[in-house]
């Protein structure tokens, strides 16, 4: 494979080219986004076990290295190694980055590790911090991916177009928004699940059920009129709410246009979106 390496120092403004690009960790997401990323970029590989980088280099047909050769090819570093992991894996590749003498860019994929509490280690390291699962990834879905560095946001737009849209924001919002859309979505399929179950369906119907009903609702969601199904189950939903004898646990699904959740019951600043928005920016603004 040619890999197409610049020489060059990748700190140094590149006109928005991330280069060859490093997966450093290769569990679920790492190894989806290495495969995604290859459609444009060079890509190099590398997993703390040998073992996994071999396979995934194999699966993916990529080239698997060690950090030391990764950091002397490498323009942008992506870390995504389990969030307990992500200190210690910064620290290694900093020190290895003043042995080598090239400095690349790092991004802290980590959702649940705000990039600000990283450790000060000489190098650059900014957030990227995709709001989404990996199976969606692997199968195209486009997504957001929020960043607090608008420096670098242009490269970072370059990096990620496939994947789906940057903006700017506070990254410590997309940790508790992915847990919670997780927790929402285990709990609805356990509950249909049982449903279907309960009506004495089999484990084949439940399943095609869950996996193309159930998410395909949910990626057109908000709802449409147009679709007469869709209006006639809504209408479904309201009567059942009307002649409830308590109120639901949770507010109906709300038809299109989206109108966003009450700010009596949800705070505008819940996580954090507002405040971020309104801080003082210093000359020459965050990294």
């Amino acid at each position: 494979m040619t890999l197409g390496l610049r020489p060059g120092n990748p700190a140094e403004p590149r006109h928005n080219d991330p280069g060859t690009i490093a997966v450093v960790g290769l569990g679920r997401l790492g190894a989806v986004l290495a495969d995604r990323l290859a459609e444009r970029f060079p890509v190099l590989l590398n997993d703390s076990d040998p073992a996994v980088a071999r396979r995934v280099a194999a699966e993916l047909s990529l080239p698997d290295m060690d950090q030391r050769e990764i950091l002397t090819a490498a323009d942008t570093v992506l870390l995504c190694v389990p969030p307990q992991e992500t200190a210690a894996a910064l620290r290694r590749l900093a020190a290895l980055t003043d042995q080598v003498g090239r400095r690349a860019l790092f991004v802290n994929m980590a959702t649940s590790v705000p990039t600000e509490d990283l450790p000060d280690l000489g190098v650059e390291v900014v957030g990227l911090k995709p709001v989404c699962q990996f199976t969606a990834v692997a199968l195209g879905l486009k997504t957001v991916l929020v960043t607090s560095a608008p420096r670098r946001i242009g490269l970072l737009r370059t990096l990620a177009a496939d994947l789906g849209e940057v903006v700017l924001g506070p990254e410590a919002c997309v940790g508790p928004a992915n847990r919670a859309a997780t927790k929402a979505a285990l709990r609805a399929c356990a509950d249909l699940a049982a449903e279907l179950t309960g009506r004495g369906l089999p484990t084949d119907i439940v399943r095609a059920a869950i996996r193309n009903v159930f998410v395909g609702t949910a990626l057109d969601y908000p709802p449409s009129d147009a679709n007469p199904y869709t209006r006639s189950v809504l209408d479904e939903i309201a009567a059942e709410a009307a002649t409830a004898t308590r109120p639901p646990a949770a507010p109906a699904p709300v038809a299109a246009p989206f109108a966003p959740p009450d700010a009596a019951l949800v705070p505008p600043d819940a996580l954090g979106w507002t405040a971020w928005a309104e801080r003082p920016v210093t000359p020459g603004g965050p990294a």
